[in-house]
């Protein structure tokens, strides 16, 4: 993305309410003038060819909000926010990293879910689905069907439906495992179950998973996607996850490895820490 290369169309994606981020995108529009600039409150669906987002792994939910049921312009991320455990990039490399972005990319494909709240499509998710009780202080009954045949039935204060990417957000916080980006699959972990037995359960990304509001649940509940809308779920709604062929795609450095996951793990989550009594 230096003077010598084409002009690119390019989509500026900021966190939401951090005005810390304004002098960054403003530094890259004096940077890289060549370029035509959007920034996501304007942004009409206009072809894009590179999304740049400045936060963190919401600011990446809400840029792939963006791009729903098509396949996304690559995403060029950097951190700037609580955590950023997808991110790539450091602000303080963005120069180095922009200037020599061109295409062809190397890209790392994230895969996407989809789902449908009574045969109607309402999104496109990264991270995850989860159904919760809301504001009800019962808990809701769910029955869990995978490719129409019943698996079983969650009590419980809800449900979250991850892919792997969001395995790290809440996911993990609920006790899901972790899975690598590459690993074709869905977790379904339950939120506080009225059972010591329902244990998370892994998937193959390419059933049909459906979940069904028991017509005798106590509670009523919502759908929330991505942590970005939410859906009321009622008694006898059924909501579908099927998988998505829109992947987000993640412009990585060269050489950009498995490995890198793990030490994210390590660096970020503190994966698998000691812990340690303070010493005198």
């Amino acid at each position: 993305m230096n003077q010598q290369l084409k002009k690119l169309a390019v989509l500026l994606v900021s966190k939401k309410k951090d005005h810390t981020c304004l002098p960054y995108m403003q530094q890259i529009r004096n940077q890289f003038p060549q370029h035509t600039y959007l920034i996501d409150e304007e942004y009409k669906n206009e072809p894009v060819d590179v999304v740049i987002t400045i936060g963190g792994d919401g600011t990446i939910l809400h840029a792939s909000r963006m791009f729903q049921q098509i396949q996304t312009p690559p995403f060029v991320t950097f951190g700037k926010g609580t955590l950023g455990f997808m991110c790539i990039y450091s602000l303080r490399n963005q120069y180095e990293v922009l200037k020599n972005l061109q295409s062809p990319y190397n890209i790392e494909l994230k895969k996407r879910i989809q789902g449908s709240l009574n045969g109607q499509y309402v999104y496109t998710a990264l991270n995850d689905f989860f159904i919760t009780k809301g504001n009800s202080i019962h808990v809701v009954c769910l029955d869990i069907y995978v490719n129409d045949t019943f698996v079983t039935q969650a009590r419980g204060d809800g449900l979250i439906i991850s892919t792997p990417t969001g395995s790290t957000a809440y996911c993990l916080s609920a006790g899901g495992p972790l899975i690598q980006n590459r690993v074709p699959c869905i977790a379904l972990v339950p939120i506080c179950p009225l059972s010591l037995s329902f244990r998370p359960l892994i998937l193959p990304l390419d059933v049909k998973i459906s979940i069904k509001m028991n017509a005798n649940s106590r509670g009523e509940g919502v759908v929330i996607c991505d942590g970005q809308v939410q859906y009321d779920f009622k008694r006898n709604d059924c909501f579908d996850i099927t998988p998505s062929k829109n992947d987000v795609r993640f412009v990585v450095p060269p050489g950009h490895q498995d490995l890198d996951w793990v030490i994210k793990l390590q660096r970020m989550l503190n994966w698998n820490s000691r812990f340690q009594q303070p010493r005198d």
